[in-house]
């Protein structure tokens, strides 16, 4: 069947999560699509247990298929998908874009199955793509692009300049393509993702994001937000929405003003953002409250190292003091306080571990409803340590398919390789058992994950109150039976 011209499928390998939300960057790019009548449809294996048979039932008579993705684990489903695709529709454009085609677009586009890979935004790229494609001609030499021509050889169009997030086309219709209700069914969660900024003014060594937007904060107005978010709830009983701009307090005037839009509409949602500890430090005890009565119930913060010498290693222009300010700010504005942490940076030594292990045990104390989460230092190309982690012994994988593995919850570091690293993954089970984490959506888990924290929380805490990890047999006693009753195993997010 040839392509029909007004059909597009955009395919969505979900990351490895248990709180799946509809996927925000298919919404954005299906938006401007929509409005020009295309059909567009959305397959997010987060959804499907087959997402290769999922995604090739929309394929017949389809004009492309589209893909967007981030490293790490995503890119096994969308392999999957792509080469299947490939292989039933030969002469099916395949076009890939998001984060990781943005930081490494040659190597993304020398998989086989890849005919175009789209950098950095890809609204207005992708339109202009999808507009050639229904014109019959080749997907080729659009600004924001890299291409295969007739021989396989890889062409990078001109860049595109930036296009401020205000500018962009409306994004909300794409909104319209998502089943909420399944979203519910799976997750148990009726919420969105949503933006009201790209990018961050901040250096930090671990962070990639200078590579896409570089260090430019850009931010929708807040009657634009106001406006937007009242909308989403009327239209589509929206009772959660994850605002995950990279920060999000930093200009205290405009987010005053949208929890102020928020109230004054009497918009009824919770939602929640992710910031630094030191710009909700500076926050007053009547702003938390005034945000917290606007629908504000969780703050993510980056809080990385119990350690100031690490953290002014990565760059992080903040102190530890201001994680435990950002931790009184939340509590007496009762809203959750979720602080990630990263083990394994490059000048983090024996002692910095400790006053990070420390520092989680002080926030747990100091408040009830935060709590802490840790990943293994992962780094990524385009960020300022990237180079360094090469130099200290890191081997960047060399095609698209390496990546995979290169997931925060099991690196492997040159540095900390063998033992030390499975040391280090025993503290984060201990942290895990002894400090038990809230899911999005104040979900505590089940009956069984609570009365396996309370019997292994007691001796989980007592080690990393004394820093004693040495012959882990409640762990491995623990991860037998994970083994022999996989159902049993606790929720473990990070």
């Amino acid at each position: 069947m040839p392509p029909s011209r007004d059909k597009v499928v955009l395919f969505y390998p979900a990351y490895e999560s248990e709180e799946n939300a509809p996927p925000l960057a298919l919404s954005a790019i299906a938006g401007p699509l929509l409005s020009d009548g295309v059909e567009v449809v959305i397959v997010d294996s987060a959804l499907e247990a087959d997402p290769v048979a999922a995604t090739l039932a929309h394929l017949d008579g389809a004009l492309c298929l589209g893909c967007s993705f981030i490293t790490g684990s995503m890119i096994a489903d969308l392999i999957a998908v792509c080469t299947a695709a490939r292989a039933r529709f030969p002469d099916l454009p395949i076009i890939l874009g998001g984060w990781h085609p943005s930081i490494l677009p040659e190597q993304t586009l020398e998989a086989e199955f890849a005919d175009v890979v789209v950098v950095r935004q890809g609204e207005e790229s992708f339109r202009e793509l999808v507009t050639l494609l229904r014109a019959g001609e080749p997907p080729h030499g659009v600004a924001g692009t890299l291409y295969k021509d007739a021989d396989g050889a890889i062409v990078r169009a001109p860049e595109r300049p930036y296009t401020p997030i205000a500018a962009l086309p409306d994004r909300m219709p794409g909104y319209e393509l998502v089943d909420l209700d399944r979203y519910e069914r799976h997750t148990g969660l009726r919420w969105l993702l949503y933006t009201t900024g790209h990018g961050c003014p901040y250096n930090c060594g671990y962070c990639s994001n200078a590579s896409v937007y570089g260090r430019n904060l850009d931010l929708l107005p807040p009657e634009q937000v106001v406006d937007e978010v009242d909308f989403l709830v009327r239209r589509h009983g929206v009772g959660l929405l994850g605002i995950i701009d990279d920060i999000f307090f930093l200009f205290r005037d405009r987010s005053k003003a949208i929890a102020e839009g928020l109230l004054q509409r009497g918009v009824k949602v919770d939602w929640y953002v992710q910031d630094r500890a030191d710009s909700v430090a500076r926050l007053t005890r009547e702003e938390i409250r005034m945000y917290r009565r606007a629908g504000l119930v969780r703050i993510h913060f980056g809080a990385e190292s119990g350690s100031d010498r690490v953290l002014r290693s990565i760059e992080k222009l903040s102190k530890v003091e201001n994680t435990l300010k950002a931790v009184d700010r939340c509590r007496e504005g009762e809203v959750r306080a979720s602080f990630g942490f990263i083990f394994g940076l490059p000048d983090e030594d024996e002692a910095a571990l400790r006053d990070t292990v420390d520092l989680i045990g002080q926030i747990y104390a100091r408040y009830e409803r935060a709590d802490c989460h840790t990943n293994i230092f992962t780094p990524y190309p385009g960020s300022p340590l990237w180079s360094r982690s090469v130099e200290l012994g890191v081997d960047p994988p060399a095609s698209l398919g390496d990546w995979v593995p290169y997931f925060p919850r099991v690196t492997e570091l040159p540095w900390l390789a063998g033992s030390p690293h499975q040391r280090l993954q025993d503290i984060r089970q201990y942290l895990r058992l002894g400090f038990p984490n809230v899911r999005v959506g104040e979900d505590r888990g089940s009956l069984r994950r609570r009365a396996a924290l309370k019997v292994l929380g007691p001796s989980s805490r007592w080690r990393l109150r004394e820093h004693r990890y040495g012959l882990p047999l409640e762990l491995r006693g623990y991860e037998a039976l994970k083994r022999a009753r996989p159902r049993w195993g606790v929720y473990e997010r990070y």
